[in-house]
């Protein structure tokens, strides 16, 4: 009984390796013969350029790692050249947006529309014993009697 069992699992096992090879056989011959794309062959500053770019606070490394990385690959003719011109392209967009937003800022102040009088402004506040002194007034005579 141990030899049928034995010869079963050594058939079973064959046939099992047998299957598994055909499925990959097939795998590998409905697949088109595409090159896998090498990652080590992708410039790291490229990579380091878009994913700081990403961020407001990165922008300007962004663009610094986007021009050295342009720089690298067409001197080691890696890849990446696209994704360092896209870290430059949204690095330059951020720190083009917040120069203009600066500049609208001071515009607004320089205008009056936005200045001492806003929210947040404590030059000409009121502040005394308490943080709201002046600023709320309680009429206790008419208040109603809680105290019965």
């Amino acid at each position: 009984m141990s030899e049928k069992t034995e010869t079963a699992k050594t058939t079973s096992t064959k046939a099992a390796a047998a299957a598994a090879t055909k499925v990959q056989d097939t795998y590998e011959a409905s697949t088109p013969s595409k090159e896998r794309f090498d990652y080590t062959k992708l410039n790291s500053l490229a990579v380091v350029s878009l994913a700081s770019a990403i961020s407001w606070v990165g922008a300007v490394a962004g663009v610094i790692t986007g021009h050295i990385a342009i720089a690298q690959i067409k001197r080691s003719g890696e890849r990446g050249k696209s994704m360092a011109v896209t870290g430059l392209l949204i690095g330059y967009f951020y720190i083009v947006g917040s120069i203009a937003f600066a500049a609208l800022m001071m515009l607004f102040a320089v205008r009056g529309w936005v200045g001492d009088n806003d929210y947040g402004s404590f030059r000409n506040s009121n502040f005394g014993p308490g943080m709201m002194s002046g600023q709320i007034t309680v009429d206790t005579q008419n208040m109603p009697n809680f105290n019965r």
